[in-house]
Formats: structure tokens, sequence, C-alpha cells
């Protein structure tokens, strides 16, 4: 990670040296190494998911279908036949579990940097750094990698649907849904916004927090079965900083007028419509992160038009790459991060 902030921060310190395509180019590709190198190393018994998915790896020696049957019983009724053929493939030429993991993370990260060019294509070597330096990035490349595999279609699907191309956002969205069946079915999520007025979205936010509250309060645990579902919940995520940073950020654009700029308008209605569904789910802390997860990638296009509102704009950057960086280290530091990716007890 600081190997990461030191080359970029060089990079645009150092500008007026770095003006060939072809040398951002390369420091794009080492970044990507490294970040990739950061998730995809990790041991074969880390974290929470890595287990399961190398168990599944390891079984994937009989034939296509008998292996998606294997799966089955890792995984429930998601197959996602992309992911697993994918892993199928892999698995016949002979690539090892550490490789498998390092080769997911790698190819998830170059084709999200990809994606991400395309949705933020002025800023992307800025806010790109931000989704490395998150905590969304570790969960999604060195623990939940079908979703990680599947973020870069997701997020295409996200850039035709801005430009009304809604034939390509359905390919998109099925090629999401086959490589991870939860995100897929979140592509429908785009089209929520033309349902939900902009100017009520404080007061429908409102309003989901009313109701998690109610929720959390265990007025609605006599429904059979949802004391197990919100099990271990607690009122910690209703002054969590994912939570409180939403209006925050609000705030900010629209102090700025940054909201008149109508890509940037779309991109923030997506982002609110997926942080009211998150929290509907702030009782259950796997739901609330999953979904998300959607939001997290998104929101350092934010932060970086709101951080460059300061003067000088060559300034600005720099500050928008501490941040990045500090909270980044902080993140990677933490105690959850570090069961993510480390050994862990069996």
């Amino acid at each position: 990670m600081v190997f990461i902030y030191i080359l970029n921060y060089f990079v645009n310190v150092l500008k007026i040296y770095f003006q060939s395509k072809y040398v951002y180019a390369f420091i794009g590709f080492i970044t990507i190494l490294l970040a990739a190198v950061v998730v995809g190393t990790r041991p074969l018994d880390a974290g929470f998911d890595t287990k399961g998915y190398i168990e599944a790896y390891n079984s994937l020696d009989k034939s296509l279908l008998e292996s998606f049957l294997i799966v089955k019983h890792y995984f429930g009724v998601s197959i996602e036949p992309l992911f697993w053929g994918y892993a199928w493939g892999l698995s016949k030429i002979g690539v090892s579990p550490s490789g498998f993991l390092f080769i997911t993370a790698f190819i998830s990260i170059l084709l999200t940097s990809w994606a991400y060019r395309k949705v933020d294509p002025d800023y992307y070597y800025l806010s790109f750094l931000g989704v490395i330096f998150s905590g969304s990035f570790i969960n999604l490349y060195g623990n939940a990698i079908r979703q990680g595999l599947a973020i870069p279609f997701f997020l295409m699907a996200f850039f035709h649907f801005l430009h009304g191309e809604n034939r390509k956002v359905i390919l998109y969205g099925i090629i999401t849904f086959l490589l991870h069946q939860y995100t897929g079915i979140l592509v429908m999520l785009f089209y929520l916004i033309r349902f939900v007025p902009f100017r009520f979205y404080i007061g429908i936010w409102l309003g989901c927090f009313f109701l998690a509250f109610v929720i959390k309060s265990g007025i609605l645990s006599s429904i059979p079965g949802f004391s197990t579902y919100a099990k271990g919940s607690s009122f910690a995520y209703l002054v969590h900083p994912t939570f409180l940073e939403f209006p925050i950020y609000y705030f900010f654009l629209i102090h700025f007028k940054l909201l008149n700029d109508n890509y940037l308008r779309k991109l923030f209605e997506f982002i609110a419509v997926v942080f009211l569904l998150q929290t509907l789910f702030i009782f259950n802390i796997y739901s609330y992160n999953r979904v998300g997860m959607l939001r997290f990638l998104l929101e350092p296009i934010i932060y970086t038009r709101i951080i460059f509102q300061l003067k000088p704009v060559k300034a600005s950057k720099q500050v928008l790459l501490l941040i990045f960086f500090l909270y980044g280290l902080s993140i990677y530091l933490s105690e959850a991060v570090q069961t993510t990716l480390s050994s862990t007890p069996s």
C-alpha cells in the first residue's frame, strides 16, 4: 500500500516529466500489479470466504457438470457458471490454488480499472486510487472474489446506463449475473432512479433511518425467522462513518453546486438509491456491506470532485492522494482487514 502511494504521489508531483501516455500506462500497470499482490498473495486459509473458495477449487478435478454440482455444495444455489467455468478452466490447465487467487485478483482489478476509466475518464488516475485505498477493495478482491470479478461488468452496465444504451446494460447485466447472481440482480437499481424523485431523497432516507431504528429496537423480533436474520446486530452502524458520510458529502455537493453537472447528478442519484436500500439492511452487517459495496466503489468520484474545489488544483491533487492513502492505511492496519488477509484458525 505504501509503495502504491509513493509511486503515484511522485507521478503526480512530477507530472510535467510524465506526459507520455505510455509512461502513464506503465505506472498504471505497476499500480494494479502491486494492488493484486496485496490481496492475491494471502494464505490459502485466510479470512472468511477464502477457505471455502480453495476447498471448492481443489474439487474442480472432474467434468464441468460434476464440478458445478460440487460447487453448489459449498455455495448453495449460487452456481454462477461464468465464474466457476473460469475457475474450472484454470484448474484443468494445472494452476495451483495460490495461482488461482492471484490470477483472479489481478484480472479482477485490471478489468475494474478499465471499467472505472470508462465511468470516470477525466479523473480516473486519482479516483481509482480511492478504490484501491478502501476497505471495499480488500473485501472484493481479497475475500468475496466472485463479486470482485463481477464488479467491472457491473460498472460497464452502469456506464452504458448513463449513456442511455439499454441493450448494452442488459448484456453486461447478464454477464454480471452469471459471475455473481446477487450483484447481477442489483443492476435493476439503475432504473429505480427514474421512479424516485430527487427532491424526496432526504425524506425517504429519514423514513429508512426510522424504519432501521424500529427494526434494530427489536419491535419486530416476534416475526418468525427475523431474530435469526438480525442476530448479532447492534446500533453501531447508525453512527458508523459509512452511514453518516452520505448526508455530509450531499451537503458539499449542493454547497459547491456540483449537482448542476448532469453526469455527476446521475452518479449521485444512483449512489443515493443504493444508500436507501442499504439503510434497510442496516440491521444485518453482511447485507449492509454487500449492498454498500456498490456505492463505496463510486464514492471516490464524488470525493475527487469535492476536494478539487480547493485551489490551486495541483495542491488539491496532493491533498486528495494523502487523504486516500491515510484512510487506506488505517483500513489496511485494521483488525478486520488483517483477519481477511491472514491465516485464521480452522
